[in-house]
């Protein structure tokens, strides 16, 4: 799975500095999403089962994941990133 993640670079135009922000992707492990989800759910004022409830998977699921008793399926793997970027933890 590829995330987009940013980076910058100074630019000198007409005797002024620009930054610009360049899209790079790079590969992300199932565990560097999953230390990110547990990074959230540590941080978040959420309860694991509110953040269940939004992620669309029962709070057991959860807890597993967050055990590495299970590993989510790369389709929600994807769609777990996406809410990880969306919230920051990305």
């Amino acid at each position: 799975m590829t995330i987009d993640t940013s980076s910058r670079r100074c630019i000198q135009r007409n005797g002024q500095f620009r930054v610009l922000h360049l899209a790079v992707r790079r590969f992300m492990s199932t565990e560097e999403v999953l230390d990110a989800l547990e990074r959230y759910t540590k941080e978040s004022a959420e309860t694991d089962r509110e953040t269940a409830t939004k992620l669309g998977i029962t709070q057991v699921l959860l807890s597993a994941w967050l055990q590495r008793a299970a590993q989510p399926e790369k389709c929600m793997l994807a769609r777990l990133a996406g809410f990880l970027r969306r919230t920051g933890y990305i």
